[in-house]
């Protein structure tokens, strides 16, 4: 199967060129023209590298210091690129069936990695009805939830209602915390299990809680939390890994609407721009999935899963390493598909009621007095340092899950003590990084430690104001997403969406990071002195993320790079930043392969359901808040 996609014609002050098209194998084959350039013969005798492809018209953002003028990029058919340089240096290299692509004035820059993601549950998510992380009253909650079991009342008495994207702070007024009662009150027998949008909290009712086998007498996973009542029962509350009691009792979806569902997840990416990316909590099941999706020729990307170790084997540095080792000797899967990476969750997620994030100094109460509760280690600061020792050795890629200042510190200190000088970094990386000490950004720099931030997040919403504003107090509210800081500190910051807690919307991360505001909600932003300049949001979710994935050959623009390469509907180096969010591509290509053009009838419906997958999760960019967790 393939799809024929059409090269937009390129004017010339000499004529428009004429209109060229090329077939682009849906898989993982190598473009099919044979173009005709100008490349030298390699000393190794081997035939000249020829154009494959020329994109002009374009504003090239290389992701370096120089070209900064370039108008137009030559690829060849090995994939790479050839030149980079003005239209009238690029069309001389065009030969009979070289590929012209017109950028129309659009950016010409790397493709988006994203350094911190959750396809696969993305696509799971989307099979189940969302409530799109809205606010409402408790009688807005009840109906809505209603409506959706009346909707499948076949499934009577036994069938479960999963819903996604229900927001656990988004109960009005301000502070309402649900519970179970909720649930139980409604016409249904049925089991109901709602998926928080943050996926650190989860509701469940007493059928679901029942099926699941958890009662007063249930203890709490390592962890996780079971929140109980002052009687000592279950409020239907799961926190963090107790999440999975309920959850895995859930029958799973046939495996046809899976595959149909990551079909339509991999469309998203691609329409998105994102050529490269870290699933940020994968098990061995998942690389199985990957390994087959990329048979299927339905993901052309580089792939990084990065291998969950929970809390409990995070406690057994000798155990974790043999079931990696494991992992990658029973692996049998493309180069693409790369085991470098390992996931461990060090804390949970700071927003009330869930609270779970590891603070230095105590949350405050709603009135700002303070309390005795700083949030929960998932692993020790001891625990932490045997377990990176033991992976480090064995050449592991440590990406940490750290929300509080308490779990960042423990994440450097166990990087800073297996850095070695004269040593390359392992690229050993945190994750999230909400709040982070000052006295602790200049260790990112000293032990190579890279800083993978979602900074759609970092905006004023219900998440940072009403959840989170009155628990921490106004000095570390100004600390919130300290991305120049770390930055001025010399830290290499990486970019991730963390899709589907957030849409898949990487120029709004972009926009956000410069900005730090929220289209939507008519406030400040969010400590806008923590704001990037455009260049460094830029860099930080293509050099950036390839950089934390290892993958020095792309992420710029540059003669003998990879060709992976979006091609943009405007110039985002000089529209106003508040503009940048609603870019869209026009052209992915990997390897020099065009795998979207978004005007073709593949493309476009590819489109529509990106829409309907990317948008699923309002997240935290909408005013509220995979796969576990972030």
């Amino acid at each position: 199967m393939s799809d024929v996609f059409g090269g937009r014609s390129a004017g010339s002050a000499g004529g428009p060129l004429q209109r060229r098209t090329f077939l682009a194998a849906a898989g993982a084959g190598a473009l099919a023209v044979a173009g005709a350039g100008t490349a030298a013969r390699a000393a190794t005798g081997r035939p000249p590298v020829r154009v494959a492809t020329v994109v002009l018209n374009g504003r090239v953002f290389t992701g370096t210091t120089g070209s900064a003028r370039a108008q137009a990029v030559a690829v060849g058919t090995d994939g790479k690129v050839l030149a980079v340089g003005s239209n009238a240096d690029i069309r001389r290299r065009i030969g009979r069936r070289t590929v012209v692509i017109d950028a129309d004035g659009g950016t010409v820059m790397p493709g988006i990695q994203d350094g911190h993601m959750h396809p696969l549950g993305a696509a799971a998510q989307s099979l189940n009805p969302s409530l799109g992380n809205a606010s409402m009253t408790v009688p807005q909650f009840r109906a809505k939830i209603q409506e959706m079991l009346d909707a499948t009342a076949a499934q009577e008495p036994d069938g479960w209602l999963q819903v996604t994207d229900w927001n656990p702070v988004g109960l009005l007024p301000a502070g309402t915390v649900a519970d179970k009662s909720l649930l139980d009150s409604l016409n249904t027998r049925r089991p109901i299990y709602l998926q928080g949008s943050d996926f650190h909290n989860s509701l469940a009712n007493s059928r679901a809680l029942a099926l699941a086998g958890v009662d007063r007498t249930t203890p709490d996973p390592a962890g996780g939390k079971i929140v109980r009542g002052a009687d000592g029962e279950p409020t239907g509350l799961l926190a963090d890994d107790a999440q999975g009691l309920v959850s895995q009792v859930i029958p799973p979806p046939s495996p046809d609407l899976i595959l149909a569902a990551q079909r339509k997840m991999a469309g998203a990416l691609l329409s998105a721009g994102i050529t490269s990316f870290l699933d940020a909590a994968s098990g061995e099941e998942s690389v199985t999935t990957y390994a087959e999706l990329m048979a299927k020729g339905v993901l052309p990307q580089r792939i990084t899963p990065a291998l969950l170790i929970d809390a409990e084997l995070a406690k057994k540095p000798q155990e974790a390493a043999e079931f990696l080792r494991g992992v990658r000797k029973r692996f049998a899967g493309p180069d693409r598909l790369r085991l470098t990476t390992v996931k461990v969750f060090l804390d949970g997620v700071m927003e009330f009621p869930a609270q779970t994030a590891a603070l230095l100094d105590p949350y405050l109460d709603a009135q700002g007095r303070p309390t005795d509760h700083r949030g929960p280690m998932h692993v020790s600061d001891r625990d932490y340092r045997a377990l990176v020792r033991a992976l480090d050795a064995d050449g592991w890629q440590m990406h940490a899950h750290a929300i509080g200042d308490r779990a960042v510190r423990t994440a450097l200190n166990a990087y800073e003590a297996v850095a070695r000088p004269g040593r390359p970094p392992r690229g050993h990386t945190i994750a999230h990084l909400q709040l982070v000490h000052p006295d602790d950004h200049k260790r990112f720099a000293r032990a190579g430690v890279l800083a993978s931030m979602q900074l759609q997040w970092a905006m004023p919403s219900a998440f940072t104001n009403d959840a989170l504003r009155p628990y921490i107090g106004p000095e570390r509210y100004a600390r919130l997403y300290p991305a120049r800081s770390l930055a001025k500190a010399g830290a290499w910051l990486a970019g991730g969406s963390d899709w589907p807690v957030d849409p898949l919307l990487p120029f709004t991360q972009i926009a956000t990071a410069i900005d730090r505001s929220n289209p939507e909600e008519n406030q400040p932003p969010l400590n806008a002195r923590e704001g990037l300049t455009r260049t460094q949001s830029l860099v930080m979710h293509t050099a950036g993320a390839a950089h934390q994935l290892h993958d020095g050959g792309s992420g710029t623009v540059c003669p003998g790079k990879r060709a992976d390469l979006i091609v943009l509907d405007r110039d985002i180096t000089k529209v106003p930043v508040k503009e940048i969010r609603a870019t869209k591509v026009h052209y992915t290509l990997i390897s020099g392969r065009v795998v979207h053009d978004a005007e073709s009838q593949t493309g476009r419906a590819r489109a529509d359901a990106a829409q309907r997958i990317g948008a699923q999760s309002a997240g935290r960019t909408s005013g509220g808040s995979c796969c576990q967790g972030h």
